[in-house]
């Protein structure tokens, strides 16, 4: 017997923002709304390197504007 293993939103968001050329990071402060940080380039975190091209608050607004960069999610 297979256990089929379920994604979370957050590994669905980032494969399918790998697709169309975009990496995510998340950060949680603590105050009940998750940051996501979107980058063009990998090897960065939500802290840096470099600074990112978008951070939406809440997983609703990280998936807009995934949506409007092409991803299917």
């Amino acid at each position: 017997m297979t256990t089929a293993t379920k994604q979370t939103r957050l590994e669905q968001l980032q494969k399918a923002c790998g697709e169309v050329g975009l990496w995510v990071d998340t950060y949680s402060p603590g105050d009940g709304i998750t940051r996501y940080r979107f980058f063009k380039e990998a090897g960065n975190s939500y802290f840096g390197p470099k600074n990112g091209i978008y951070t939406a608050l809440g997983f609703k607004e990280a998936r807009t504007f995934a949506r409007g960069a092409g991803a299917i999610i």
